[in-house]
């Protein structure tokens, strides 16, 4: 039974967005009755076989009285409302969240338009590709092919031509931050007996998947010196095929280079830490490593990682991914008998709880297919009148939804601190504990705002000794160290629970917790490679990461407080904790659902490589006298008639021909129709400045200690009702140390440090 077996929803949402958010909740148990037009789905995609598994299905013509009327009942006795239109189009047929919440005081209405109501642009068709163009994704990537030389180059500018992708990161991070947002909802109305709107744009999705690039102190220049490492890269192999091995920890290099009789590099200094900021030896290694990687397949090369124990993979396509080992044999994709596809492979469970499993229950259904089920049921519903209609004060209990949750955040890198990120920001009192060793936060200021910090040393007795007793004053414990390591300190679930019976505990790990890979190390970049972003980004002939190179650390940081959420739904009503898993190898399978499926008659030919530039004619980047733009429009819109289109002309080129006659802004303005609409591409620069987007707080810039003003992105408003907040500015790294430890009964700080058990900044 899953956490949200109690839950009924009713799911308008079209496209991706909406039916992705449906389900991810139907995934966990929710009873989700799909409502979709007269003729099916509006988005006819093969991916509909795994956005709407789970759901039931019935078809109605909202212009239509008796329709109409029906879609209002259904909302009546529903907990949840799913919908993806633009602002006003819910609130013109009389099934907006004012209205609805009337009727039904205990409703979660959740919204999730391109653009918000408070954005000039919210009449905006918010096609996948107009959010991307303004969140800064169509992006050259010709500089990344020789990186050598990128390494000597200026960054100010960018070379080249944008490039499409034709993965619907906006719609999968509205999905996800949707699934939490209307979980925070329902365990919130557990304690107030009220439900409330939710909205999340896609646009305001999309900023959390900018995160750290965003991130930038005054005057906010752009970045100028390329980062990377050459062991963090990309090398082609003897068969022609490509790798990404990222040994960036010294262990990891050097165990490398002595596998391959390069041990000379290591005493030339290319195994150490730093090695992306100097220039020189990173192209000594880049051009060595080159050579190096010629000599063996990529298999070979795949199969030596494993063997060291290192972060690497083969870049493959998604068909191969999922051929690949870790997918067949793990639950991370999954065998679903379609009724229209027939077997399909498609992506499992994003989130995973011990006690309370998730299920696929069913395939999607056929059009209309549930349609008696759903009324005689509804019918039951309200004979029962299981629901009170008594008025109530929308305007109370206007708290934190998460005040009074403890958690203990033991996570590194991103997914996982992202993780706790999210819980602060609704509230939770985090406390973020990191190991004195590792030698600095990587992106401190971006993941662990909101939070405070202690360094605990937990190899030490004294260490060790201080996390027990925060372990007994926590609710929740979140760790994101690979299977096996957490066991290793005694640490793991296991261990907790039997101390501490009810609590809750979240693992986050790259591959998941099942399979040959499960005790892999693993970070994004080798997720993408494995999983087919790269592949599809950059092409079979250069595989390239996505352009915002951490989306699936974000996007599991959110999926793992969903998981939290869950488990408090949970434990709410039996008073019992669990273990909580999830993965980035899961998000890239919910990140690419539009692609990550295959069936017998499935055709792998969508669009790849640098030269992509849309899906087609009408959803396509045009270059205009002075820039770029994204046109979104259904293939019934008055494009042709706008352009010009000549008797026998076809249709790409005479936009091209079109564009490039014109201004971006004069372009812009024309394109924008009724079925219609087109968007400059816009940099990270320019979307940050944008008044709205810092007065809604999806962009802030405030003090930092230590290092003065610093921008950050932040989460905005999700709720009519309850809180949400950036919180505090990330503190210095271990200068919290000292409350924390008053808080269960220390006094001995000064022992502790002179122990090493606990570092003071």
């Amino acid at each position: 039974m899953g956490a949200l077996s109690d839950i009924r929803i009713v799911d308008f949402g079209h496209y991706v967005a909406g039916p992705l958010t449906g389900m991810l909740l139907a995934d966990q148990g929710a009873t989700v009755i799909k409502v979709d037009p007269l003729g099916g789905p509006t988005f006819d995609s093969h991916a509909n076989a795994t956005w709407n598994r789970g759901k039931q299905s019935i078809n109605l013509d909202l212009k239509s009285a008796a329709d109409l009327d029906i879609a209002k009942r259904l909302i009546a006795q529903a907990d949840v409302v799913i919908e993806n239109f633009r602002p006003g189009v819910m609130d013109r047929l009389g099934l907006g969240a004012v209205a609805m919440t009337k009727v039904n005081p205990t409703l979660i209405y959740s919204a999730m338009p391109g653009f918000s109501n408070l954005d000039s642009r919210s009449t905006l068709q918010g096609w996948e590709g107009i959010v991307m163009a303004a969140t800064d994704v169509f992006r050259p990537i010709a500089d990344y092919r020789d990186m050598v030389q990128m390494l000597h180059r200026d960054l100010s500018t960018r070379i080249g031509e944008p490039v499409f992708t034709s993965e619907m990161i906006a719609s999968g991070f509205a999905a996800l931050i949707s699934s939490l947002a209307i979980t925070t909802a329902i365990f919130e109305r557990n304690t107030s007996g009220v439900g409330q709107s939710v909205e999340v744009p896609l646009h305001d999705a999309m900023l959390q998947a900018v995160g750290v690039l965003a991130m930038t102190r005054p005057p906010f220049r752009a970045i100028t010196k390329p980062i990377f490492s050459g062991f963090d890269h990309q090398y082609q192999c003897l068969d022609g095929r490509w790798v990404h091995i990222v040994a960036t920890v010294p262990r990891h290099a050097e165990a490398f280079l002595n596998a391959v009789n390069r041990g000379d590099l290591i005493e030339k200094g290319l195994a150490k830490r730093g090695l992306a900021t100097k220039t020189e030896l990173n192209a000594l290694l880049i051009q060595t490593l080159t050579d190096v990687f010629k000599t063996r397949t990529a298999f070979a090369w795949e199969g030596l990682f494993v063997e060291l124990d290192i972060p690497g993979a083969r870049c493959l396509s998604s068909q191969e991914w999922l051929d690949h080992p870790q997918a067949t044999q793990s639950d991370l994709v999954v065998t679903i008998e379609d009724p229209l596809l027939g077997p399909s492979r498609q992506p499992g469970l994003q989130v995973k709880l011990l006690a309370t499993p998730g299920e696929i229950t069913s395939p999607a259904p056929t059009p209309n297919q549930h349609r008696d089920k759903i009324l005689t049921e509804l019918l039951a519903l309200e004979q029962r009148d299981a629901v009170d209609r008594k008025q109530v004060d929308h305007q109370v209990n206007v708290d934190f939804p998460l005040a009074g949750l403890k958690v203990l955040d033991l996570c590194i890198i991103l997914a996982g601190p992202t993780c706790g990120r999210s819980l602060a920001e609704l509230g939770a009192d985090v406390i973020k504990i990191d190991d004195p060793s590792r030698g600095g936060v990587l992106y401190h200021h971006d993941i662990n705002r909101g939070k405070r910090s202690i360094l605990i040393d937990l190899k030490t007795p004294g260490g060790l000794d201080v996390f027990w007793q925060l372990v007994d004053d926590a609710d929740v414990i979140v760790q994101n160290y690979r299977s096996g390591v957490v066991e290793q300190l005694g640490i793991d679930y296991e261990s907790i629970k039997a101390r501490k019976p009810n609590v809750i505990y979240v693992s986050l790990n790259a591959f998941g917790d099942q399979g040959p890979w499960e005790y892999q190390p693993g970070y994004e970049e080798v997720v993408q490679a494995l999983t087919g972003m790269q592949t599809r980004f950059g092409g079979n002939d250069r595989p390239i990461l996505w352009p915002y190179g951490v989306v699936n650390d974000y996007g599991t940081g959110f999926a793992g407080a969903f998981g939290v959420v869950l488990a408090l739904i949970v434990k709410a009503s039996t008073g019992k904790g669990q273990h909580v898993t999830s993965a980035l190898a899961r998000t890239a399978g919910t990140l690419q659902s539009a692609h990550l499926i295959d069936y017998a008659e499935k055709k792998w030919d969508e669009p790849t490589g640098p030269y992509s530039r849309g899906a087609s004619g009408f959803q396509r980047l045009y270059q205009c006298a002075d820039g770029w733009l994204f046109l979104g429009a259904s293939e019934t819109s008055s494009i042709p008639e706008i352009v010009g289109l000549n008797d026998g002309e076809a249709l790409e080129p005479a936009i091209e021909r079109w564009c490039l006659a014109r201004n971006l802004k004069d372009a812009v303005l024309e394109l924008t129709t009724g079925k219609s609409a087109a968007h400059k591409l816009t940099w990270i620069e320019d979307f940050s400045s944008l008044k709205s987007n810092q007065d809604r707080g999806l962009i802030v810039t405030r003090p930092h200690a230590g290092i003065g003003e610093l921008r950050t992105t932040g989460p905005g408003s999700w709720f009519s009702r309850s809180k949400i907040h950036i919180g505090t500015a990330a503190s210095i790294a271990g200068s919290d140390a000292g409350a924390i430890l008053e808080e269960v009964s220390r006094w001995d700080l000064d022992e502790l440090v002179a122990s090493n058990a606990i570092v003071l900044p």
